[in-house]
């Protein structure tokens, strides 16, 4: 159709934790939503799920950006990037990326981290 309705949504070791507004028919999607996660002890990754929201049937999933434990421990001062987004499948072939910001806002509090989703396009 040319544009998509597209949201976000954020798990913890595959159990949806947040979710963003839709943005209607847009391609370059900004959200500019800030998220505060609580990660369990021991989590394994963390994945962004950009969808299309459908009003007929199942929404689709666009692309996925997966960060696992080691890749945002190694980041002390946070993430800050444009991210490309990975396809969900192997036969499916994806475009696109993601603009994200994610730090620990306090010392010593490792499992609290902060999201912002900012846009994708």
């Amino acid at each position: 159709s040319g544009s998509s309705d597209p949201y976000c949504v954020v798990k913890v070791d595959n159990e949806v934790v947040a979710r963003t507004a839709t943005v209607w028919k847009s391609l370059n999607p900004f959200w500019g939503e800030e998220i505060t996660l609580f990660l369990p002890r021991g989590f394994y990754s963390l994945a962004i799920y950009v969808m299309d929201e459908d009003t007929i049937g199942q929404d689709d999933v666009i692309g996925k950006v997966s960060l696992n434990h080691q890749q945002i421990s190694a980041e002390p001062r946070g993430i800050d990037s444009w991210l490309s987004l990975a396809p969900v499948s192997p036969d499916l072939e994806v475009q696109g990326e993601i603009h994200l910001e994610l730090w620990v806002p306090e010392q010593g509090h490792p499992r609290v981290l902060r999201c912002h989703l900012i846009e994708a396009r």
